[in-house]
C-alpha cells in the first residue's frame, strides 16, 4: 500500500508543479499540504462517526453513502467551477 501512496503523492506535487505559475509555486504547495491533511481528518472524523465502537455492515453502508454524496457534490463544483477552463487554456499555451 506505500508504493500507490507514494505514486499519488509523487502525481499530485507534479501537478501542481506544472500548473502553478511560478511567482505562487509556494503557496500553491502549501494548500496542497494543508488539504491534504485536511482530508485525513476528515476520512479519520467519518470512519470514527460511523464505525463508532466497532465496524458493523450497516456502518460501512452509512459511511459508502456520505463518501458517495461528497463525491456527488465534488462532481457537481468541478462542472461549475468556470476557472477550470482558464487553466486548461494557460496549460495548452504552455506546450
Amino acid at each position: 500500500m506505500g508504493v500507490p501512496q507514494g505514486l499519488n503523492s509523487l502525481a499530485n506535487q507534479n501537478a501542481v508543479y506544472y500548473q502553478a505559475d511560478p511567482a505562487t509555486l509556494g503557496a500553491s504547495s502549501g494548500l496542497l499540504r494543508t488539504f491534504t491533511y485536511l482530508g485525513a481528518i476528515v476520512a479519520s472524523a467519518s470512519s470514527g462517526a460511523f464505525y463508532g465502537q466497532r465496524a458493523s455492515t450497516h456502518g460501512l453502508h452509512e459511511l459508502a453513502v456520505f463518501l458517495f454524496v461528497i463525491a456527488l457534490c465534488f462532481f457537481a463544483l468541478t462542472l461549475v467551477d468556470r476557472s477550470l477552463r482558464a487553466v486548461t487554456a494557460t496549460t495548452n499555451r504552455k506546450r
